[in-house]
């Protein structure tokens, strides 16, 4: 299984190193001026969602049977999370004059990232991770995966700024509460 768990971990570690470092290439042209907020949030939930993956990636070494489609779904969901990214934060980020008009003009690519995520968080689920999480993983359908689905159709399909706000606003209290209940719950018995 440790053989699997180290194919899966760097094939997952180059995807998402790409996407940091699109994130990572854009920070100090995000925060050497003032920028439209929504920016900041995106920035804030991006990182959010590359460490929260990564720290979740650990979920393979419990898994009893870790097949050829669990890591199909991995690879896909690192792929989503670096087209989030460069979407977001391009290769050219220094040279983008209006944050502003740069959101609208990626917002939805951003949401159907975040909707195809939740969709294979959901298609992993019921694969094989209800087996670490137990009896109660349906738990998490109703505290993280429908309401994120649910915010990210809206906010794809209603382009007004209220709304986008509304989105983000609240996609970004969930990353934080993910990566809290991660911090506040973390296992260390790998």
């Amino acid at each position: 299984m440790l053989y699997y768990f180290d194919i899966a971990v760097t094939a997952q570690s180059v995807i998402l190193g790409f996407a940091c470092a699109r994130v990572l290439h854009a920070t100090p042209h995000i925060f050497s001026k003032l920028c439209y907020l929504k920016i900041y949030l995106l920035w804030y939930v991006l990182c959010l969602h590359i460490l929260n993956t990564f720290w979740t990636t650990m979920i393979i070494t419990k898994l009893p049977d870790f097949d050829f489609l669990d890591f199909v779904l991995l690879i896909i969901y690192s792929g989503v999370t670096f087209i989030m990214c460069n979407s977001v934060f391009p290769s050219n980020s220094d040279k983008i004059t209006s944050w502003e008009n740069h959101y609208f003009t990626i917002n939805k690519i951003f949401w159907v990232c975040n909707i195809v995520c939740a969709l294979n968080i959901i298609i992993q689920l019921e694969k094989s991770h209800h087996k670490v999480f137990g009896e109660d993983y349906y738990i998490v359908y109703f505290i993280v995966l429908f309401p994120w689905i649910i915010y990210s159709v809206v906010a794809y399909l209603y382009q007004k700024s209220n709304v986008q706000w509304i989105a983000l606003i609240l996609l970004t209290l969930t990353y934080t509460a993910n990566a809290l209940s991660t911090f506040l719950n973390q296992d260390a018995n790998f």
